[in-house]
């Protein structure tokens, strides 16, 4: 049926100004988090509940464990996820009917590094220094960028899983942005602000990009 071919291939319906909304709320949420933690405490040592958390976190777990830990946030950062991404979008967007999908996932990803760059530009944090860092980490410690990619970018493939049917898939890949949350501290690479400020601006993020391709997925649907 030429019709419907022709109607499932057309430019996704898109609300773009939920979107672009969505992405200055993100943007502003994460100066205000930054401002609250500059006026609450020190901001280049961490706060004092900071230091006293990742202090107590258990670093003799087993070497099985550990490896995990190390290796988990390479699946998790920008710097892998944005040539996945690439592919993934460029694939489904030529070769299958879902351009709604394509077009989401590379908003989602393209705003989650846009996101993560202007604020460590904008706050030069120093990581912590309360013992050897490790793992993949780069430029500032403020915000977390794989907490914001994996809240908007993983949380956004889980949901998409759901709407295909597929819940243990996407009960793992929730799972994994848990243990990735995690490595950040566990490695002692970011402050808990850090993370607690991606996690709110990726949440955002995800929120107005749901809301913004809702009518795609209607379309789609269709």
């Amino acid at each position: 049926m030429p019709g419907r071919a022709a109607a499932v291939r057309r430019w996704p319906e898109v609300h773009w100004p939920v979107v672009a909304a969505g992405f200055a709320c993100a943007l502003a949420v994460g100066v205000v988090v930054a401002l609250v933690v500059q006026a609450t405490g020190d901001w280049a040592r961490g706060l004092a509940w900071e230091r006293a958390l990742l202090l107590s976190l258990d670093t003799t777990l087993p070497a099985w464990a550990d490896v995990a830990l190390v290796a988990l946030p390479w699946f998790g950062t920008n710097y892998t996820l944005l040539p996945i991404v690439l592919a993934a979008s460029a694939w489904l967007w030529f070769r299958t009917p879902h351009r709604d999908v394509a077009l989401r996932l590379l908003v989602v990803q393209l705003g989650s590094l846009a996101l993560n760059l202007a604020l460590k530009g904008l706050f030069d944090r120093p990581r912590p220094a309360l013992w050897p860092k490790r793992g993949q980490f780069a430029l500032a410690s403020y915000p977390s960028g794989h907490a914001i990619a994996s809240v908007a970018v993983l949380l956004t493939v889980a949901l998409l899983l759901l709407r295909a049917g597929r819940r243990a898939l996407a009960a793992l890949v929730a799972a994994f942005v848990l243990l990735s949350l995690y490595s950040r501290l566990y490695l002692g690479v970011h402050w808990p602000t850090d993370v607690l400020g991606g996690v709110a601006v990726g949440s955002i993020w995800l929120w107005a990009t749901t809301k913004g391709f809702a009518a795609a997925e209607r379309d789609q649907s269709r």
